[in-house]
């Protein structure tokens, strides 16, 4: 005896409904002002009807067809629109808590109708930390033009998904006609420079050096390189010169020049899972201060290089671009439990660590580098600070406050910092922050 099968249709139906709920909501003329003063109308409308106010009656009636028109007149604005190619320029890259940074909507040429403006708006959602976010909304208009200036703000480095839509609204706020598809983009916010006055004097005996890599597997091109204004011109080797149709200069295998290693530690360790407002802030505030570290270091000195040691393994920076690039995985990089199998490279000479309060396994790392000469580099609360302290508004202004998550209510009031005792070798350099919501 066969049995029958039965195929389920929850999948497709499920679908279907998602779709016609998405087309509903695009296609909604009315914004929250307008579906307020249209549920009112409709009341008084009914309520002047059946008690028989006609005043009332033709009040709520014009408002009605007021609203009819307005919506009516939008939606064939929309229509035109769509034959205007929109192009959104994302190239100007974001940094928290920066203002002044604009992304711009360009198109053929904009020109509403009378009381009718073109709307273009960015939001979406941003990860700051560990099941932490924040809901961003920045929005601009425009009546004519061939473009659109949106200004964003960030309060936290992280990643941005961002969302771009188009639409036309009265001059009121009352209706609204969306149209064209919404630009889904994925937009790393960078931590923010800050101005470091400190000055860091690496001495020759630190750190390690290494030789230049070969940029060419050829055995002639090893003892050569590319030549720089300057050298003398016997050096200049004409014959490889002409085959590769760039000049390149003789040097000694012996005289090679070496590039010098800075080991970094960057220790976002944190042992608990739930984010505050200050654990957010002090790591924002460690990554850029990493980040001006590195961009003021290789700026006096063009030859050094880094490996820079992060929870999620080690990365090597050479060039002023590759310090660029590490500053977009930066702005992902949040807190995490120290992994256990975590170890340090206890044959360095010289190291730089940079860590927070959170850091409560920072002792017993110290103890592993105990022969090398260690910087620490690291946040503590305001309170613990002997220097100057920094006073971090998460939201400078309540024109530009997000919405945040639950973690915007939960707060670190005392932050004890690991003793470390007196460094012998090395220094330890402390950056006190005061956290004020607003």
């Amino acid at each position: 005896m066969r049995l029958p099968i039965y195929f389920s249709n929850n999948g497709p139906e499920k679908h279907i409904v998602s779709c016609w709920m998405n087309r509903l909501i695009f296609y909604y003329p009315l914004t929250i002002s307008g579906t307020i003063l249209t549920s009112i109308s409709v009341v008084l409308f009914v309520k002047s009807y059946t008690t028989g106010n006609s005043y009332g009656f033709v009040l709520s009636l014009f408002a009605l067809f007021t609203l009819l028109i307005l919506a009516l007149v939008g939606r064939l604005q929309a229509a035109r629109f769509k034959k205007i190619q929109f192009q959104w320029d994302s190239s100007q890259p974001l940094y928290a808590g920066m203002e002044g940074t604009n992304h711009q909507l360009r198109g053929d040429g904009i020109r509403t109708f009378y009381f009718y403006r073109l709307h273009f708006k960015i939001s979406g959602r941003i990860t700051v930390g560990r099941n932490a976010h924040m809901y961003i909304s920045h929005e601009t208009s425009s009546a004519e033009g061939k473009s659109l200036s949106v200004p964003l703000y960030f309060p936290l480095a992280g990643e941005f998904q961002a969302r771009g839509g188009l639409k036309i609204c009265d001059l009121f706020g009352l209706t609204r006609a969306r149209f064209g598809r919404d630009n889904f983009r994925k937009l790393m916010v960078k931590p923010a420079l800050f101005a470091d006055d400190r000055s860091y004097h690496i001495e020759a005996v630190g750190g390690f050096e290494d030789k230049n890599r070969k940029k060419r597997s050829e055995e002639e091109r090893y003892y050569m390189r590319e030549y720089i204004p300057g050298d003398r011109f016997r050096d200049i080797n004409w014959k490889s010169s002409s085959r590769f149709s760039q000049l390149f200069t003789k040097i000694s295998p012996y005289t090679q020049e070496k590039t010098r290693l800075i080991p970094i530690e960057f220790r976002h360790f944190r042992s608990n899972q739930r984010e505050t407002v200050e654990s957010l802030i002090h790591l924002n505030q460690l990554k850029s201060w990493l980040l001006s570290f590195l961009k003021k270091v290789k700026n006096e000195n063009p030859e050094y290089h880094f490996i820079i040691k992060t929870g999620r393994g080690n990365i090597r920076l050479e060039t002023d671009e590759d310090i660029e690039g590490f500053s977009l995985d930066l702005s992902s990089i949040f807190f995490q439990v120290e992994p256990s199998e975590y170890q340090v490279d206890s044959s360095v000479n010289e190291i730089y660590i940079f860590s927070t309060p959170y850091d409560e396994n920072l002792p017993a790392v110290l103890a592993l580098y105990q022969n090398a000469k260690t910087h620490i580099l690291r946040t503590v609360s305001n309170k613990d600070g002997g220097g100057k302290e920094r006073t971090i508004h998460l939201f400078k202004s309540l024109g530009s406050i997000p919405f945040p998550g639950s973690w915007i209510l939960r707060r670190d009031r005392n932050l004890p910092k690991p003793k470390i005792g007196a460094q012998e070798k090395g220094r330890l350099e402390e950056h006190p922050i005061k956290v004020k919501t607003l």
